[in-house]
């Protein structure tokens, strides 16, 4: 698929500002805000859209969250093409490496209980990365989580030096956590956020027999709510067939509904103390000082000197993304039944006239999250920074 890259002076003035937070106060958005004009909403609305369009989506949820409430939604497109029927805020979607956050959640309760420390060596809970990592006792619970495990040959493979994503690995936490808890990943899911919080349609994945039975739902009639999954290929859509798993990396199946009710949680900071949550949402740097662009299951950077804090979701059929800007009291919650409302956004090709294949603004959704023009839309026409 064609690529177009977008730049901007405001955009790219973002991309490159500086990582820490400045001094200067914000406002945060309120109902009376001019954001919430219907010049903006409708505008806005065009742009996603447009954008659902351009990138061969067939389908998307959309909400953003303020003020403790889902201030808006809206559906586009199709969740299910053959029978014309159009998503909306309590459609059920794949949401993919969104699923990271909750994992991370998990752990950090087993930390703050004392009974692991992200300090632990990974050979305690049994993990075993293969090749030349293996159980490697330098490799500790700390860098599965915040991806720098893996190293590369220039730090001779070390660990704690290189933001080198992984899901594979990130998935291998749940041995912790099961460990130290004494139940499993499904249960401790289940029992800790979902019920809690009333989550109605927030799931392990339907293709996991085991866990998803602990919802107590009826599998045929849970897969009503979910949207098709789609692939774009040959200038037309596919239908995907493809076996979900689920773990601390992916798997959960939800709503932007829902996801708008654990945003508010999170908010409140239930789940986890406060410092924890600062710990969280604090970057990680390495033993050399550099600060790399991931929390604790968290992609965490500052824009204009306001902290924010996403993750996205890929995966075959689906894809997501959840973006938090905690000062402003915004949450951007996108669900789509295709991998393109991400895909795109990793790697940008297509050349600069001028510049041949060589680009010097490039933009990778793995470290910016202003290289997603969904995401740009949204801080565009609501966070205005």
């Amino acid at each position: 698929m064609k690529t177009i890259v977008f730049l901007t002076t405001s955009s790219f003035f973002l991309s490159c500002t500086a990582s820490q937070k400045t001094s200067h106060s914000v406002n945060a958005v309120t109902a009376s805000d001019k954001v919430w004009n219907q010049d903006n909403i409708r505008d806005f609305e065009k742009e996603i859209e447009s954008l659902r369009a351009r990138y061969h989506i067939p389908g998307l949820s959309v909400g953003i969250v303020n003020e403790k409430k889902l201030a808006w939604k809206n559906g586009f497109g199709y969740s299910d093409i053959e029978s014309k029927i159009t998503p909306d805020e309590n459609t059920v979607y794949q949401i993919a490496s969104v699923s990271k956050t909750f994992g991370s959640i998990l752990l950090m309760q087993q930390v703050e209980a004392g009974k692991v420390s992200l300090d632990d060596p990974i050979a305690k809970y049994g993990i075993n990365l293969g090749a030349r990592w293996g159980s490697d006792e330098r490799i500790k619970l700390k860098h599965l989580l915040t991806h720098t495990a893996m190293g590369n040959t220039g730090n001779g493979f070390k660990p704690g030096y290189k933001f080198r994503y992984n899901g594979d690995w990130y998935g291998r936490l749940s041995s912790a956590i099961e460990k130290s808890s004494g139940k499993s990943y499904g249960e401790l899911l289940m029992n800790t956020i979902i019920l809690p919080l009333g989550l109605k349609n927030t799931v392990p994945s339907t293709d996991d027999s085991v866990d998803f039975k602990l919802t107590g739902y009826d599998k045929n009639s849970f897969l009503t709510k979910v949207a098709k999954p789609y692939d774009w290929k040959n200038k037309q859509f596919n239908r995907v067939t493809f076996s979900y798993g689920f773990g601390p990396a992916a798997g959960i199946m939800s709503t932007v509904s829902d996801l708008a009710v654990y945003s508010i949680a999170i908010d409140e900071k239930k789940f986890l103390k406060p410092g924890t949550w600062e710990q969280v949402f604090t970057p990680f740097v390495t033993p050399r000082g550099k600060t790399i662009q991931y929390g604790l299951g968290w992609y965490v950077k500052y824009y204009k000197g306001i902290k924010v804090v996403w993750h996205t979701g890929w995966w075959t059929g689906y894809s997501a993304l959840f973006i938090k800007i905690p000062e402003k009291d915004l949450t951007f919650i996108v669900l789509a039944n295709s991998q393109d409302l991400t895909r795109p956004f990793y790697h940008i090709i297509q050349p600069i006239p001028g510049f041949g294949l060589y680009q010097p603004f490039r933009k990778n959704l793995n470290n910016n999250l202003l290289a997603s023009d969904f995401a740009k839309a949204f801080i565009d026409h609501f966070v205005q920074l």
